[in-house]
């Protein structure tokens, strides 16, 4: 369902392009094996109609080597012109960093077909000496009807007294041609707030504009700005991010009727629980839906959830404390104490799809995932109504006294007396949470690989309803 690259490797950055009724997807690939596979990432392309399967189609844009610019082949853009396909993308190489060179610069590629391009030499646009140097990447390019130019939004860095971690900022450069560029000395967006704004991302959906980016100074996530104009002022909104920590980098593509988020589901070090996050993964796509006050929230795509179309039964394994059934109905705790109801055996690969309704916002509840017979062992899925949220936890923990992933979270108001939905993937070690087709949160479950799945309520009483667990 979701892709990964074979091997070792993983899927980091996606650059989305639509075509010819299908979504050409460049995405860095990283080895994991400098051994055997050499130092750096190029660009491979993979192509898909449904979002269900994909074609890689290998390596597009190779990496250069350890002397040459793009060692690793960087976040970038497609633009088609006059019938070629320009790509412009980052070339990165550490090692010039210590020669005193950019460690950072924008390249050129292009060709009439995006399985045959070739890159332009004589190309080559870097940071002015206004800018730190080493950050000038993940080109966007766009025209502007008005201005009768092309524009490229850069992340970059301004040189200045202010924190360190401050003084990203949106560039905007300017072409007449798609050779030649100026950046002008007036960002597109500086907020003073992070690091770098990676990966820049902008489009126009109804009366609205949207700069999309991400950051690893804050949350670690893909935030974004809206504004009614291409040229601001751009407005954060309360919810300003699509997903949690565990996807990011994420950029869009249209269809002509929907746009599709594509970003990494990243994994961990050694993919285990307990470790640290680590940079790439799996690709994940999210539907954007704008709300009617112009925010931005994501769904499953229609076709991800259909994809499940053999459905199992669920029959109720075992339960403790306050569990009552009505048809299709579980009424599952009380206010005091905590109560369980458990279900079938999970399949490595699943949808489960339940309604729920709360009585109150006082206590927690949730859905059990791969959970042990004794329930020792299990990941949740909890809501946790009095700080509107919605996040990840997993048991044991590694200690007794920290909560284990606690950057996996949600904001996900939950009012008593509402009727909610929730569609949970699980792809082997994957987990995506939708909730009410305005919530998306991503995790990973690397340790426990078996398990039965259930829901739970502590202080407080849940109706969970049509309950249903689907394969491929």
């Amino acid at each position: 369902m979701y892709y990964r690259s074979k091997g070792k490797s993983v899927c980091a950055d996606v650059i989305p392009f639509y075509e010819d009724g299908e979504f050409k997807l460049f995405y860095l690939r990283d080895y994991r094996d400098i051994k055997n596979d050499g130092e750096g990432c190029p660009w491979c392309l993979l192509t898909t109609k449904d979002l269900v399967n994909y074609t890689d189609n290998g390596p597009t844009i190779l990496r250069g080597s350890k002397d040459e610019q793009d060692l690793y082949v960087f976040t970038g853009c497609t633009v088609k012109y006059n019938g070629e396909y320009y790509v412009f993308y980052t070339g990165h190489n550490p090692h010039l960093r210590r020669q005193g060179l950019p460690e950072q610069k924008i390249l050129m590629a292009k060709g009439d077909r995006l399985t045959n391009l070739h890159k332009v030499k004589d190309f080559v646009f870097e940071a002015p000496e206004w800018l730190e140097m080493h950050d000038f990447r993940d080109p966007f390019v766009f025209f502007d009807e008005q201005k009768n130019k092309y524009c490229m939004l850069l992340a970059g860095r301004v040189k200045n007294d202010d924190p360190v971690d401050v003084r990203g900022v949106t560039l905007i450069a300017y072409s007449d041609d798609l050779y030649n560029w100026e950046v002008d000395k007036e960002p597109f967006y500086a907020p003073s707030a992070f690091f770098t704004h990676e990966c820049p991302d902008l489009f126009k959906m109804g009366d609205y504009w949207y700069l999309v980016f991400s950051e690893f100074t804050d949350r670690i996530c893909t935030t974004y700005r809206m504004s009614t104009s291409i040229n601001g002022p751009w407005i954060t909104p309360k919810v300003n991010s699509f997903d949690g920590h565990a996807f990011y980098a994420a950029k869009s593509a249209s269809d002509g009727k929907r746009r599709i988020m594509f970003g990494w589901n990243c994994i961990k070090n050694n993919e285990c629980d307990d470790d640290f996050w680590q940079w790439g993964g799996t690709i994940i796509p999210h539907e954007l839906v704008q709300d009617s006050d112009g925010t931005l929230y994501v769904k499953c795509p229609q076709e991800v959830s259909l994809s499940y179309g053999k459905q199992i039964d669920c029959k109720q394994t075992s339960s403790f404390g306050n569990v009552a059934q009505k048809g299709k109905v579980y009424e599952v705790g009380e206010n005091g104490g905590k109560s369980v109801v458990m279900f079938n055996e999970m399949p490595e690969n699943c949808k489960i799809e339940f309604e729920f309704e709360t009585t109150d916002d006082i206590g927690d509840f949730g859905l059990i995932l791969r959970g042990s017979d004794d329930l020792a062992r299990r990941y949740e899925a909890r809501f946790e109504p009095r700080f509107n949220r919605l996040c990840f936890d997993k048991f044991p923990r590694k200690d007794n006294c920290v909560h284990v992933n606690v950057d996996v979270e949600r904001y996900c108001p939950i009012k008593a007396g509402e009727k909610n939905k929730a569609i949970v993937i699980v792809e082997g070690s994957v987990l995506e949470v939708y909730v009410n087709d305005k919530v998306a949160m991503s995790a990973r479950m690397f340790d426990h690989k078996q398990g039965k799945f259930g829901f739970y309520a502590k202080d407080t009483k849940v109706k969970f309803n049509n309950i249903r667990l689907s394969v491929r």
